[in-house]
């Protein structure tokens, strides 16, 4: 039954907010520098909930919208995690083809001076200190020095590499640490586009109608 009413206050139930009547959300770590509490509230008072039940359809949008920020940088952090082992591996195959053609000459400048092959003692490749520049350059591709990160770039082209080419690559993965974000990601959108929709028409009947349906 409905009645032309002003929508219910939410002091005469001793609330600051309808908002109030949900339970707040516990920090999760990890989850970067914005927070959640700022976040709810900007958001919350985006979507203007009138009503107790327009607050809880509120409430499970905004955490939708948080949901989906976090599979975003999670995601975001397997495409980098997946572009710098890559990376690694090219710097770790290059450094090995130098060190080897450094080991031949070596080597044969050994026998040359009269010499014994087998008696001739190398340092082994240091495969540690090769993944280690290639992490160095995994960084310097994204730091906010565009003079860093335009010379990463160049070193990157000198390792036969392409910048987009690698993270094209990434995306094309089947690295579960960027395909299930991924999916999350769409299942998400999905289920947001269905709870904003039940909020239109909940604020929609309310503007249009002027009046408060009591259940």
């Amino acid at each position: 039954m409905s009645k032309d009413l002003k929508a219910p206050d939410p002091s005469e139930f001793g609330l600051t907010s309808f908002a109030d009547l949900l339970r707040r959300r516990p920090p999760i770590p990890g989850e970067g520098d914005l927070s959640f509490e700022k976040f709810h509230q900007q958001l919350m008072a985006s979507l203007a909930p009138m009503t107790p039940y327009e607050a809880v359809i509120a409430e499970n949008l905004i955490a939708i919208e948080w949901e989906l920020l976090q599979h975003r940088r999670m995601r975001e952090a397997g495409l980098r995690r997946e572009i710098a082992d890559s990376i690694c591996q090219a710097v770790i195959f290059r450094s090995k083809m130098v060190w080897s053609e450094k080991l031949e000459a070596a080597c044969d400048a050994w026998v040359e001076a009269g010499n014994d092959e087998e008696s001739y003692e190398f340092e082994p490749f240091d495969e540690d200190a090769a993944e280690q520049l290639g992490h160095e350059l995994a960084e310097q591709l994204v730091d906010s020095d565009p003079e860093i990160q335009a010379e990463a770039e160049q070193e990157l082209i000198e390792l036969g590499m392409d910048s987009l080419e690698v993270m094209g690559e990434a995306y094309r993965s089947h690295n579960r640490q960027v395909t299930f974000h991924d999916q999350k990601i769409q299942e998400l959108e999905r289920r947001r586009r269905q709870v904003k929709s039940d909020l239109d028409d909940l604020q929609n009947a309310r503007h249009a109608q002027g009046k408060i349906i009591d259940g």
